[in-house]
């Protein structure tokens, strides 16, 4: 009897070794042929889920944002409290620092090899994914979300460009005593005058 093989869950481990591919050889530097021997398949069986390179950069955007986003939404299921909430991103930006490096290098690639009505969907596809889904974590509203987004984005970048003068961690801190701020909750966890119960 032939095997069944759930092409969407090979999808995504095709895609997960891509990523590691991408990250430690760099886009440039390997071809089709390089990705399919690194990841033990045929070259047949990437061009299959796979056009080309770019179609596999594209699809790592998509897949980042199902596979991270979906993790800290797990990390917070059935968590009412928004200081827990808080605390629970907080440590989840920071174990997953190295990982948004590689994601932010992967955009460089995408943006140096790609044109600009190829690329631009992806970015404001990524920015509006991640944007709307710290407006359901914390209830907050999309100007705010923004704004966070963008402070991240440029940590992330500089934790890149100068690792010895910028820390990483410590603007993770910030942005969690920014959304607390917001929120109206010190960061003791002692609740503010401000402080919104979550909407659910």
């Amino acid at each position: 009897m032939p095997k069944i093989v759930d092409r969407d869950a090979y999808r995504d481990e095709l895609l997960s070794g891509c990523f590691s591919v991408f990250a430690r050889y760099g886009y440039d530097k390997v071809t089709m042929r390089k990705i399919a021997q690194v990841l033990g398949v045929s070259t047949g069986t990437l061009y299959h889920y796979f056009p080309n390179k770019q179609a596999i950069i594209k699809a790592l955007f998509d897949w980042v944002m199902r596979t991270n986003i979906g993790d800290a939404l797990s990390r917070m299921h059935d968590i009412d409290d928004m200081d827990k909430r808080i605390d629970i991103a907080s440590e989840f930006w920071k174990e997953y620092g190295e990982y948004y490096q590689k994601v932010m290098l992967l955009a460089f690639d995408l943006w140096r090899n790609s044109a600009k009505d190829e690329s631009q969907p992806v970015f404001l596809s990524f920015s509006r994914y991640y944007r709307d889904a710290m407006v359901k974590i914390f209830n907050i509203s999309e100007e705010f979300s923004e704004l966070l987004f963008i402070i991240f984005l440029g940590s992330v970048f500089h934790s890149i460009i100068t690792p010895d003068h910028f820390s990483y961690n410590k603007t993770v801190d910030t942005i969690a005593q920014l959304i607390s701020k917001e929120k109206g909750i010190a960061r003791n966890g002692a609740k503010t005058k401000r402080h919104v119960k979550l909407v659910r």
